[in-house]
């Protein structure tokens, strides 16, 4: 007699669906089921270029459906394992030693140029691909291209392949077994808390575990050169279908782009460039909760950038990007050359400078605050202040260039904040004016020294006002030394509420960024720019 068939053995795994607001889908899985879409995108237009999105596309023997909130995944009645690894063999590439990802460029488009090429692959290799086991090393690269007319050669590893390749067998065995675990390339920063408690585990549902395989492509991974590490931005959509046509417009198309000053930085270096593609009007029927993570090398894990800061945004705000737009226009990222020390070939390398004040700037409008906020105290992670020039023997953080920043974001300020700022650049200018006069017939450096002193007296006196009454004190000095001041006589009533004791610390601020974007008119206008300048020097060298 014929033994019995166990249907439990034969049944092939039922059709699998990934839905947006599935519970456990957080901000990163989201962008996950993003890349996927994106992916599948890429997919259908390489086989089928004509053919209209959405369609069903093929892999292998199976299909996927890509909806507004879902994806639908059919095994075409065979089992899973050839129609994943038609996905995965066509998401996750290597061309000539780079991780190239179609999802993450438009289709039919060129790849990138290979100095760019590189730098993308350089920062997944800070964010999700950090770990010596998620990659099989290849040759070392070398690419060569210019920087300002000059030609730089910059080395980076290659890959024979890497952990997602090959990442479909953990879906197979969550379609087998309910679930699977997944290493931090999947989800940086996500780790079993206690070894041995698996409550404290990490584990993945089939849905969830594609998700974070293709988080690789839904994000969007940044080189955080301030703190040696990197960043990524998980963009969480609301409509698949549609981010996964904006997806490729992400990707940064500038070497300098690739580079941000911190995860404020990136969440809306990723939200502008997402509007822009799509309309700010109508971003927020596209984008949810946008969650950016830097990860940096910290003194008690020496081997792997962890999470050093998380922001997260659950909604867009128009005006906020207004304002990163604008600050991000006048404190561009800048590619600098810069020579190995100890190599007598003379090979030149480069690396990307982003600014101290962007960063603050940045993490202001992501929180809400007014962009100045807390001018006078901020620091940067090595303890340089914000609003102090650039030297060799200070501790400041403002360079010289970096003004026209300041002076680009004076038009987000209130009324009351403009003509504060203008009652002290009207001050600072009868000052800068009387010193000019005083030392026209001195030598050129005695008279730069005497406005670098003066201008740094003021600088400390701002910068020391710890109560309102020294903040009153310190803008009174400093009026009453300038004689006449039209700003002054005209609004007044309105400077008092700043001067109060709710809002003295937004003066004091005020004070100190009029201070650092004050620009010279007339004789000293040279001047100041020589001495500032020279204050410039040291980061420039």
């Amino acid at each position: 007699m014929a033994k019995a068939v166990n249907p439990r053995k034969t049944a092939l795994p039922a059709p699998l669906s990934i839905r947006l607001y599935a519970p456990g889908m957080t901000p990163l899985l989201r962008a996950g089921a993003g890349g996927l879409a994106a992916s599948l995108r890429a997919i259908l237009g390489s086989a089928s270029p004509a053919a209209p999105w959405p369609s069903p596309v093929r892999l292998g023997p199976g299909a996927a459906t890509v909806e507004r909130e879902a994806i639908h995944l059919d095994w075409g009645g065979k089992a899973p394992e050839a129609t994943l690894r038609a996905l995965f063999g066509a998401s996750f590439q290597v061309k000539q030693g780079f991780i190239d990802l179609p999802g993450t460029r438009p289709p039919g488009a060129p790849e990138p140029p290979p100095e760019l090429a590189a730098a993308l692959h350089d920062a997944l290799k800070v964010t999700f691909l950090q770990h010596g086991k998620s990659t099989q090393g290849g040759a070392r690269r070398r690419v060569t291209f210019e920087v300002d007319a000059r030609p730089v050669i910059v080395e980076s590893q290659g890959y024979d392949s890497f952990v997602h390749q090959t990442a479909w067998q953990s879906v197979l065995e969550a379609l087998e077994a309910g679930a699977t675990s997944l290493a931090s390339w999947a989800y940086p920063g996500a780790a079993e808390r206690h070894i041995g408690v698996r409550v404290t585990k990490v584990e993945y549902t089939a849905a969830e575990a594609l998700c974070a395989c293709f988080a690789l492509v839904g994000c969007v991974s940044y080189k955080l050169p301030q703190l040696r590490g990197g960043a990524f931005v998980a963009l969480a959509p609301t409509n698949l279908v549609r981010f996964a046509e904006l997806r490729p417009g992400l990707t940064p198309k500038r070497l300098r782009d690739v580079a941000v000053a911190g995860a404020s930085d990136a969440v809306l270096a990723a939200q502008l460039v997402m509007a822009q593609e799509a309309g700010k009007k109508r971003l927020g029927a596209v984008l949810g909760t946008t969650e950016a993570v830097a990860l940096r090398q910290m003194p008690w894990n020496a081997q792997q950038k962890i999470r050093g800061a998380v922001v997260r945004q659950d909604a867009v705000r128009e005006e906020v990007l207004d304002r990163y737009e604008a600050a991000a226009a006048a404190l561009p990222h800048t590619l600098r050359v810069r020579k190995p020390e100890g190599k007598a070939n003379g090979e030149a390398g480069y690396f990307i400078a982003t600014s101290a004040l962007r960063a603050f700037i940045t993490e202001n409008l992501a929180a809400s605050r007014p962009w100045y906020a807390d001018f006078a105290t901020a620091t940067t992670a090595e303890g340089r202040f914000i609003h102090d020039y650039r030297d060799r023997d200070n501790l400041g953080a403002l360079l010289w260039h970096e003004r026209k920043g300041l002076i680009a974001m004076h038009p987000y300020l209130g009324e009351a904040e403009q003509w504060l700022v203008q009652s002290v650049h009207l001050a600072l200018r009868s000052r800068f004016k009387s010193i000019y006069a005083d030392t026209k017939e001195s030598a050129p450096a005695t008279r730069s020294n005497r406005l670098k002193g003066e201008r740094e007296r003021w600088r400390l006196s701002f910068a020391g006002a710890k109560t309102p009454e020294q903040v009153r004190a310190a803008l009174a000095d400093l009026w009453s030394r300038a004689g006449t001041n039209r700003e002054l006589q005209e609004h007044w009533r309105d400077l008092l509420p700043l001067l109060g004791p709710e809002r003295w610390r937004a003066a004091r601020d005020l004070a100190l960024v009029a201070l650092a974007s004050y620009q010279g008119k007339g004789g000293e206008a040279a001047e100041l720019e020589d001495a500032d300048e020279a204050a410039g020097a040291s980061e420039q060298s």
